[in-house]
């Protein structure tokens, strides 16, 4: 992991905003419709695109290529479960923004942004991470 002060808040956090997503992405179509600003494959685009530039400012950049594929298994994981239930359905486009969302915040990522964390460390309280 990348050398921060709180790495393991950091991590967990992250994981939270896994299982919400998941849990949003388990939900019965109806409520998710009310909630619905934008169309399902933008959130799913963006989702993953978060969760992306998430850990890739958790993790070390030579372990950026394993969150990717660990994200991409997560999307295809949602898509199988989906793929159980009565009220939901599993689809390729689905998958398809879910990728192209995890190139994008890996890109992103790349571009420098991957160093958030530290950034919002310099307002927590504590000792600065050499």
């Amino acid at each position: 992991m990348v050398p921060l002060r709180y790495p393991y808040i950091w991590l967990g956090i992250g994981l939270l905003i896994m299982a919400v997503v998941l849990g949003l992405s388990l939900a019965p179509t109806a409520r998710m419709a009310a909630l619905m600003i934008v169309s399902d494959k933008t959130a799913h685009f963006f989702a993953f695109a978060a969760m992306m530039l998430w850990f890739c400012g958790v993790f070390r950049l030579p372990l950026t290529p394993w969150v990717g594929l660990g994200l991409v298994l997560f999307g295809l994981l949602i898509e199988g479960l989906q793929s159980l239930l009565p009220y939901r359905m599993a689809e390729f486009r689905d998958m398809l923004a879910d990728v192209l969302g995890i190139l994008f915040g890996w890109f992103v990522a790349w571009l420098g942004l991957r160093h958030w964390p530290r950034w919002v460390e310099k307002f927590l309280p504590g000792r600065a991470v050499p």
